[in-house]
């Protein structure tokens, strides 16, 4: 064995590659970590970086403390729908009704290289960042050998290693290397996202600081306000992908001029600037691929690829590369073939995130694909979303504090749900009159 040689290469060091490294620590294997990128720094994609209190747990796991991947200013305790031109309603996080009912924005500047560090301070870990692999090397009968790649000056390395997986995200090279089928997908309604970061932006309202809103015009299309930072968020953009043809206009005057279908929005943006360049995906797919084969895995978006409308793809990275560590030890010091060790972990993987991909799928088609009438978003619509319990479960749904299946799309139409929202409108009818007079 050669001092190149590697139990195990990951390719990739954002979230996904550097979490499966960190819960790989501890275990005495000689690990690889690459990513063609330099630390800190952005994706290359567009994320919903916002993440809920399941996600802070598998923190808590890696051994992190909130205050090592967060910034002042991205604690979120409220969540607002508004329906332009219609109503909005406010869902305090306190109705989770969990351990800790708050969420967080992310800066991926901050988060990735606070996982990047962490991962390279390991025991074991030889981690390269300005790596760019080149071609995935395979013997004659087809099984993986390792890499071939360039460091940051252009020096072509190879390393050879027991597994390699891919990390490295939707747009996988791994992936394509390593010839990994497409075993699902679900692209009847594909979204186009765009989103930048903005600074100096003013909070919903007074009451509302910090606040993640989500302004729906009900014209298929929608615009996603995160806070990452004090008085800083990003801001994305939501439609159909067939609507996302900008032509001379171009992507950035197309992403502004959405922007101004949300007028509350604009208000909040008098005094912004928007501090980074308009990140895009046109159509965002969603699928799995296969997760493993001859010496070889695939973990986070390289595996499962969804659109992230819902915020839930760091969780699914970081409870992907926890069953895959699982998987891996068993097969390194355990005894089990890769095969086996392998299979596993494409069930348990499938199980823990399938019904969430379902469901986020069919949110995305509710949201962006579908035109409510008029006459339901002043009554129905209105009256779900500012029903407390129908809150509770929405909320525990995006936190995965219930299980995705439980969890029903179309909202639920109760007597108690119409009788209280008629109820309401009653008093705020008698309540004006009164005043009026």
């Amino acid at each position: 064995m050669t001092t190149n040689h590697y139990d195990v290469i990951i390719i990739g060091g954002r979230c996904a590659g550097s979490s499966l490294t960190l819960w790989l620590a501890d275990q005495k294997l000689k690990i690889l970590l690459i990513d063609r990128a330099t630390f800190p720094s952005l994706p290359n994609v567009p994320s919903s970086p916002f993440i809920y209190p399941c996600t802070l747990r598998l923190m808590d796991e890696l051994g992190f403390k909130e205050s090592d991947y967060t910034l002042p200013g991205s604690k979120i305790e409220r969540f607002i729908i508004e329906f332009v031109n219609y109503f909005h309603a406010e869902m305090p996080t306190s109705r989770m009704l969990l351990d800790r009912n708050y969420c967080y924005g992310l800066d991926r500047n901050v988060f990735d290289y606070a996982l990047w560090q962490r991962a390279t301070s390991v025991a074991g870990v030889t981690a390269y960042e300005g790596f760019s692999v080149t071609e995935i090397t395979k013997d004659a009968a087809g099984n993986v050998q390792g890499i071939v790649g360039k460091t940051v000056d252009g020096k072509t390395e190879q390393y050879t290693a027991d597994l390699v997986v891919g990390a490295d995200g939707r747009f996988s090279f791994a992936a394509r290397q390593l010839g990994a089928k497409i075993v699902e997908e679900r692209n009847d309604h594909t979204t186009a996202t765009y989103h930048a970061e903005w600074e100096n932006v003013e909070d919903y309202s007074p009451q509302s600081p910090n606040a993640v809103s989500l302004y729906n015009t009900n014209q298929n299309f929608a615009v996603l306000v995160i806070p990452i930072a004090t008085r800083k968020y990003i801001i994305s953009t939501y439609m159909k992908s067939e609507a996302a043809h900008f032509g001379a206009q171009g992507v950035e005057k197309a992403y502004e001029e959405g922007l101004k279908r949300a007028p509350q929005l604009m208000k909040r943006l008098q005094n912004a600037k928007r501090v980074t360049d308009v990140v895009g995906v046109r159509p965002i797919e969603n699928g799995y691929r296969e997760a493993y084969g001859a010496n070889w895995a695939l973990v986070g978006d390289a595996v499962h690829y969804k659109d992230p409308f819902d915020g839930q793809g760091i969780y699914d990275a970081l409870l992907e590369t926890k069953i895959l560590a699982q998987c891996i030890v068993e097969w390194k010091q355990r005894g089990l073939s890769w095969t086996d060790a392998g299979a596993k972990y494409q069930q348990q993987m499938m199980d823990a995130t399938h019904p969430m991909f379902v469901q986020t799928v069919k949110r995305v088609q509710q949201a962006i694909y579908t035109k409510v009438p008029g006459f339901a978003l002043k009554t129905i619509v209105r009256w779900v979303l500012h029903d407390p319990d129908y809150q509770t479960e929405y909320l525990q749904y995006l936190s995965r504090a219930i299980p995705p299946a439980d969890y029903r799309i179309e909202p639920p139409i109760s007597p108690k749900i119409i009788m209280n929202g008629m109820m309401g409108d009653l008093r705020h009818w008698f309540k004006r009159q009164s005043t009026s007079n």
